[in-house]
């Protein structure tokens, strides 16, 4: 079970950033990938973390900011079927 986990994540040494002068839609496209696929760091040595929170909280704060109503719909959606599988977000509002 261990080794199926593991191979549904990428390996990181850090979040890959946004690509700079991106669309509405390559950034909700971006995010979305990179929550549904979240990638593994180190966080002390032997001990790796998915980082799909950064992801959530990443397309959280960039939601104000995308006027593209299909690209902060797919966004929204992906937000929202995250929050339904995890209590931490659920206390923050879209």
């Amino acid at each position: 079970m261990e080794k199926e986990k593991s191979l549904n994540f990428h390996q990181a040494e850090e979040p890959e950033q946004l690509p700079k002068k991106a669309s509405d839609l390559e950034i909700a496209l971006f995010l979305t990938s990179h929550i549904n696929n979240p990638c593994e760091v180190e966080v002390e040595p032997g001990v790796k973390e998915n980082i799909r929170d950064f992801y959530i909280r990443e397309a959280k704060n960039l939601l104000p900011k995308i006027t593209d109503p299909w690209a902060k719909k797919i966004l929204e959606l992906k937000i929202q079927e995250y929050e339904k599988q995890t209590p931490l977000f659920n206390h923050l509002k879209i």
